[in-house]
């Protein structure tokens, strides 16, 4: 009777064996862990190329409504206001001016739309600017203003970047709207030195005809070539209206 005692009695784990077993589930963390973190990653982009989409429709809306011109970056109301917010409130929404997401948000109606939860600057921010050289200059300096061109006078829609993430202020604010060049990479000057991906090793964007697409990095019709350059003529920069450049400003058919 002692013998089926003490036969029947249940051995715990040994230091070795609890050691070895904590030691596999450290193995699979730090196999599974990355695996996690691109599948969210790669969620968020998804979530984010979507809403550039129905910006895309909103945008098309827009122009169809208003004789197919491309929706301005910013406008004022006459006669409140110059062409900019007072000094000191740039970079907030302002009630006498109008940037292109305001523009848009009869057609949205969603402000979430021009957010992106991969945004590194601040996932409440407006993402996106939309690009200088869908705008018509208007009048001399320093007094020139921005509108939004005609569609036909672009030669390669589905080439040209209409929208392209960037940006760290809240939706409706003057700065940061306007984007002056429109990198893959993109750093505060022209020059990739402080520049950050979004997505995975890539960037999401927008084009003309309404499409968004997801660009890889060193890929794309503005994958930024000559790094540590300051000029503003290699492709990504679009300071200029009407410039044809391969590969940079105006995408030509035969790009």
């Amino acid at each position: 009777m002692m013998f089926m005692r003490a036969h029947g009695l249940k051995r715990g784990f040994t230091l070795i064996e609890l050691l070895t077993v904590i030691a596999i589930i450290a193995v699979l963390a730090a196999i599974l862990f990355p695996v996690f973190s691109r599948a969210r990653a790669k969620a968020r982009q998804t979530t984010c190329l979507s809403h550039l989409q129905q910006l895309g429709s909103a945008a098309t809306m827009y122009s169809s409504d208003h004789n197919d011109f491309i929706v301005p970056w910013s406008v004022t109301h006459p006669g409140t206001a110059g062409w900019t917010p007072p000094s000191g409130h740039e970079n907030e929404p302002w009630p006498t001016v109008a940037t292109w997401d305001t523009s848009l948000q009869s057609y949205i109606r969603n402000e979430d739309m021009v957010k992106c939860p991969s945004n590194p600057m601040d996932a409440d921010a407006r993402a996106y600017a939309i690009a200088q050289y869908t705008q018509r200059p208007y009048g001399a300096a320093p007094n020139e203003k921005s509108f939004g061109g005609h569609k036909d006078s672009i030669p390669a829609p589905t080439k040209t970047v209409l929208l392209f993430e960037k940006g760290q202020n809240a939706p409706g604010s003057w700065g940061d709207a306007l984007g002056q060049n429109v990198y893959q990479d993109h750093g505060d000057v022209c020059t990739i030195a402080d520049a950050e991906m979004w997505h995975v090793e890539g960037k999401n964007f927008l084009f003309l005809d309404g499409h968004a697409k997801y660009v890889p990095g060193g890929a794309g019709p503005f994958a930024w070539e000559g790094q540590g350059s300051t000029t503003f003529d290699g492709p990504g920069c679009c300071y200029n209206w009407g410039k044809a450049s391969k590969g940079g400003d105006w995408p030509s058919i035969e790009d």
